[in-house]
């Protein structure tokens, strides 16, 4: 009985243990470390500018203050207090701390109560990088997970993840908040007495928080101190200098720099949480800071600017005017509100038509005026120029030539390829803009500009602007498309070189900042743009280097004033940001493409030469255009002469001038006709604007016969040669009648608003 009782209970000891040693493997098998979730750090948004220098972070889950990513070195202070404190045996046991746990099991058994734990530093990695229940069996599993960690982490990379995911009180997480939210600085930094403190936190966040328990704090940091010196990581001479240096605590706000550009960040590109570097250059950004803010402050409006690197399409400065805390619209980001255009698109219009062979530098447009149902387009300055090449036309922004090349390229051709270079606040359908979007009746953002004229300064080629300086820097989603990465071109690079040579010149610059023949200017092509009702005022410069958009006008929206005009006030800021960008003067500028060649034009219609015009010039223009556009306007008359035959609203503009051109063949000359304005016309008066004239024309005029002009039955004024009358403007309804001798007469009846 008694040997049978004996062999008995080791059968049941042998049983045991290898049940024992199957639930051991099967805990080892189903209880892997947790590394895929380590992987997933649970941290905020870290950005910073090219430099490395933070300028905002954001709060993490749980709205928790974590900032990535510590690196730990033995040699650092708060390694070697959390070691004292937290594990004084980590370096040599394998997870787990046997004399630990035996020292535990002891004194929880003879006090029946659990007064001291036995969990290592890989331990409390395991417990926070996977959140469990604290419980003996949860316990045990933690114990495996540690152990297996072990055979694949370093202990440097365990303490990382430590220090990294550990909470200091408050709502810090991690040693690199915590260092920088209670100190002010990189944990690299902390002296020893700091260290200390951080590190006792761990233990117990709450009761040991500095700033609500000092004299708890102090106690912890004292206990710290004396464990360091207790294991050989610090002398006595060292704790009692490190236990008497005053802590001082210093809870800064988080960074919180260049509001407007982080906004624009957050708010454009989706990217995972994580430290990130931005493209901001922090000496350009405050130089373009500066500038903005001095002119805003100097006219009394808001204003913003962006710059954009050409060649990589990152955005260098992102600055606004005005106090981002200011109530009520100090947080309206002006670089991406959408804003009236003014004449900034005409460029892309022009563009296109040279590409599709309808355009050339020195093509020759009307600038006259034309009706279009009941609108009729006036110039800024409210007169016409006849005949313009289109050179001059898109130099002097003018309206009627620009909606002239819109109707050739296509209205809905134009407002699509706006939508692609990625102009998304042009929400409407193309009808509803009609032919004005090229005048800018359609809205856009500042940052849309920028990245718009890089592809002009890219010569054709359009990518998405960057705000990250590497393209993969925490991005989420799939890879971006081959044409996000190596662009989509949208013009030739022979229309983006005489776009830029028509738009760029010394003189011209000169003639927009005042600066004195002495001062090297770069050269840099630029456009500018006013919206109507003087409310916006554009610039935007470009070289094959850098994207300078400028804007002014009123966060409000309220009505502009005369000060708001693209080449008084928004010019001058960003000249003076591209003297920043090139102090001393020089830039490059683009070599001119095989694509365009000089070729011999007609000197009067700026086409290709027929076989009657005889006067030439040379101009630049697309080979593969070589051959398009054979000069439409010289002709032979009913006696076989050479005559100029020109639209109807073109001659008779052009015979209404002193020295006129002759009139077309065939175009009705006979009767008294007033053929501008047109009948119902609508003029608008332009708040500032000093001269508002209305030109009154007439044909069928005999030699110099004099013209008597009647408004509302009232003589008006006398001229004579079929000069054109000039009535200065006035609010209200008015029926002109021109008379002569003879008594033919005509009539027009006009409203000025």
């Amino acid at each position: 009985m008694r040997r049978g009782g004996q062999r008995r209970l080791v059968q049941w000891g042998f049983g045991l243990a290898a049940a024992g040693c199957c639930a051991a493997a099967v805990v080892w098998c189903c209880c892997p470390p947790p590394l895929e979730d380590a992987a997933r750090f649970p941290a905020g948004v870290i950005l910073r500018d090219r430099t490395g220098k933070v300028l905002r972070v954001g709060l993490g889950p749980g709205d928790t203050d974590c900032r990535p990513y510590y690196r730990a070195s033995v040699d650092d202070w708060i390694v070697k207090a959390v070691i004292a404190a937290e594990d004084k045996r980590f370096f040599s046991h394998h997870g787990v701390d046997l004399l630990s746990v035996a020292r535990a099991a002891r004194q929880n058994l003879t006090t029946r109560n659990r007064i001291s734990g036995a969990s290592t530093i890989t331990m409390q990695t395991v417990r926070l990088i996977r959140p469990h229940r604290r419980n003996w069996l949860w316990k045990a599993v933690e114990s495996v997970q540690a152990v297996r960690l072990e055979r694949v982490w370093s202990k440097e990379e365990i303490l990382s993840q430590y220090l990294n995911r550990a909470p200091f009180g408050s709502n810090l997480v991690g040693i690199e908040a915590a260092s920088w939210g209670w100190f002010g600085k990189a944990p690299q930094q902390l002296n020893l007495g700091e260290a200390a403190l951080l590190a006792g936190l761990v233990q117990s966040p709450t009761r040991f928080r500095p700033d609500r328990y000092p004299e708890a704090a102090q106690k912890r940091r004292a206990y710290v101190l004396e464990r360091m010196e207790r294991i050989g990581l610090i002398d006595a001479r060292t704790r009692e200098a490190a236990f008497r240096t005053a802590v001082v605590l210093l809870r800064s706000p988080r960074p919180f720099a260049e509001p407007f550009f982080c906004d624009w960040v957050q708010n454009s590109f989706a990217f995972a949480s994580g430290d990130h570097t931005t493209t901001l250059d922090p000496a350009l950004q405050e130089a373009v800071t500066r500038q903005v803010a001095r002119q805003a402050e100097a006219q009394g409006v808001d204003a913003a600017a962006v710059v954009l690197e050409v060649g990589t399409g990152a955005v260098r400065a992102l600055a606004c005017s005005g106090d981002y805390f200011q109530r009520p619209a100090g947080q309206v980001n002006t670089a991406t509100a959408p804003r009236p255009a003014g004449s900034v698109l005409k460029p892309f219009a022009f563009a296109l038509a040279m590409d599709r062979g309808q355009l050339t530098p020195g093509w020759v447009l009307a600038d006259v005026p034309r009706r279009f149902g009941a609108d009729e387009p006036l110039n800024f300055s409210g007169t016409f120029m006849g005949l313009v090449t289109a050179r001059e036309a898109l130099i002097l922004s003018l309206n009627l030539p620009a909606i002239e090349v819109e109707e050739r390229v296509g209205q809905p051709l134009f407002y699509t390829t706006l939508r692609q270079l990625g102009f998304d606040a042009l929400k409407r359908p193309a009808a509803h803009y009609g032919l004005g979007l090229v005048l800018g009746n359609g809205s856009v953002r500042l940052i849309e500009l920028a990245n718009a004229y890089a592809c002009l300064a890219r010569e054709g080629v359009w990518r998405p602007c960057r705000a990250f300086e590497h393209a993969c820097s925490g991005s989420r989603g799939s890879e971006p498309s081959r044409e996000r990465r190596e662009g989509r071109r949208f013009f030739s690079e022979g229309a983006c070189w005489m776009i830029a040579e028509a738009l760029s010149g010394d003189e011209r610059a000169r003639d927009a900042v005042g600066h004195v023949a002495e001062v090297d200017l770069p050269r840099f092509a630029w456009k500018t743009g006013t919206s109507s009702g003087y409310r916006d005022a554009w610039t935007v410069a470009w070289n094959p280097e850098y994207v300078v958009a400028v804007w002014c006008g009123y966060k409000s929206g309220r009505r502009g004033s005369e000060r708001l005009v693209g080449k008084r006030i928004a010019a001058p800021v960003a000249w003076e940001i591209v003297r920043q960008l090139y102090p001393a003067g020089g830039a490059p500028w683009y070599a001119r493409p095989d694509s365009v060649a000089e070729r011999e034009v007609c000197a009067v219609s700026g086409r290709v030469p027929g076989p009657l015009c005889v006067r030439r010039v040379t101009d630049w223009a697309l080979r593969q255009c070589s051959s398009c556009g054979i000069c439409p306007v010289h002709v032979r008359d009913g006696q076989g002469q050479v005559a100029e035959r020109w639209p109807a609203d073109t001659a008779a503009y052009l015979s209404s001038r002193a020295g006129g051109r002759p009139e077309a063949p065939g175009d009705p000359a006979g009767g008294l006709k007033v053929v501008a304005p047109a009948d119902g016309a609508v003029y608008r008066i332009v708040d500032g604007l000093a001269s508002q004239q209305v030109v009154f024309k007439v044909t069928g005029v005999a030699g110099d016969e004099p013209l008597y002009w009647f408004r509302n039955d009232a003589l008006e004024g006398t001229v004579t040669g079929g000069s054109p009358f000039l009535w200065m403007a006035r609010r209200g309804t008015h029926r002109f009648v021109c008379a002569n001798l003879a008594g033919d007469s005509s009539c027009v009846t006009i409203r000025v608003e």
